[in-house]
């Protein structure tokens, strides 16, 4: 019996992953950056629906948030240079964010929020992955 509690754990380990997610551009070296990861579709880009959630302080040019222990799977990511560190994302009147963003893939649209399919990318092995922000 205890063979087995010690195989399954052994089986759950090997089943997940880290993800590094590399930030590059920023033009201020204050604030945090906000992270969502998203783990399906329907959540993408709704907040309180991520999978998993990061906060790392900016303090160089390029920042890099390590996440750990994740299931093999198909993710998307959204994040954004908290540059006053408030918490929310600010937006212009137009409702377009007035803070530095970025998505997985670098999917981007100038006037409506990128879809799944442009942001997703599968997680099977320890992965590192590049988001340049957009200003």
């Amino acid at each position: 019996m205890v063979l087995l509690f010690l195989l399954a754990q052994v089986s759950l380990r090997a089943q997940t992953c880290t993800l590094s997610v590399e930030v590059r551009g920023f033009k201020q070296l204050e604030g945090v950056i906000q992270l969502g990861l998203f783990s399906n579709e329907e959540s993408f880009l709704e907040t309180g629906s991520e999978f998993r959630t990061a906060e790392v302080a900016v303090d160089s040019s390029t920042t890099i948030i390590v996440l750990e222990g994740l299931p093999y799977g198909q993710y998307a990511i959204s994040l954004y240079h908290d540059q006053d560190s408030d918490g929310c994302i600010d937006k212009n009147f137009l409702g377009i964010p007035a803070e530095p963003y970025g998505i997985s893939n670098d999917a981007w649209h100038r006037f409506s929020a990128p879809k799944w399919d442009e942001a997703a990318f599968v997680l099977k092995s320890d992965t590192t992955i590049v988001i340049n922000l957009r200003h």
